[in-house]
């Protein structure tokens, strides 16, 4: 056909495939824009689960009288562990809990008091300034659903992609609470 005779069309026909071809060329972009999106949300969604629950262990843990702070202990991280699973986060264990003594610096004792050892029934002395809970989740599986891979940056700086469970990101929640009973 010359060059002639296609401008000779009628202007809808020379455009026939045009919606088509802009399609094409921007699903991609969108499809990746909307997994960044739902990704991101469900990252955020766990963080905020997450933080509620060190904020709530910490105070309960806070709260605890001063012979029975070790005894407490397993049943916070029962609590926790209950808390976090109920809003919908899975694949987290009672290793990722951790439950701490600090002193009135805000340093954590070179060896645990006998009375933060889970379990204990020592009364608490003069030394417990503050407790905190920390939680840890790595995040495996981040976007193992998609059907494409963007690299990652590695601690060495190198690119890495896993085609098998996508971004490996670690999330932490941490909450800090004046021991109420001493």
């Amino acid at each position: 056909m010359s060059v002639a005779a296609i401008r000779a069309q009628p202007p809808h026909r020379r455009q026939r495939g045009a919606a088509a071809v802009e399609l094409a060329l921007m699903l991609p972009l969108l499809v990746t824009l909307c997994a960044f999106i739902v990704e991101f949300g469900r990252v955020y969604w766990t963080q905020n689960v997450l933080q509620n629950a060190a904020e709530e262990g910490a105070r309960a843990l806070s709260l605890a009288p001063a012979n029975a702070l070790g005894q407490r202990m397993p049943g916070i991280e029962a609590q926790l562990l209950q808390d976090i699973r109920s809003g919908g986060v899975f694949g987290i264990q009672a290793s990722n809990i951790a439950l701490l003594c600090l002193d009135a610096a805000f340093n954590p004792f070179a060896a645990p008091p006998a009375y933060c050892v889970p379990g204990s029934s020592v009364a608490v002395d003069a030394s417990l300034g503050y407790v905190q809970a920390i939680i840890t989740l790595p995040l495996a599986n981040l976007g193992s659903w998609m059907p494409f891979y963007f690299p990652a940056v590695g601690t060495t700086g190198a690119t890495v992609v896993n085609t098998d469970s996508g971004y490996r990101i670690t999330l932490h929640a941490s909450a800090l609470y004046r021991y109420a009973n001493n």
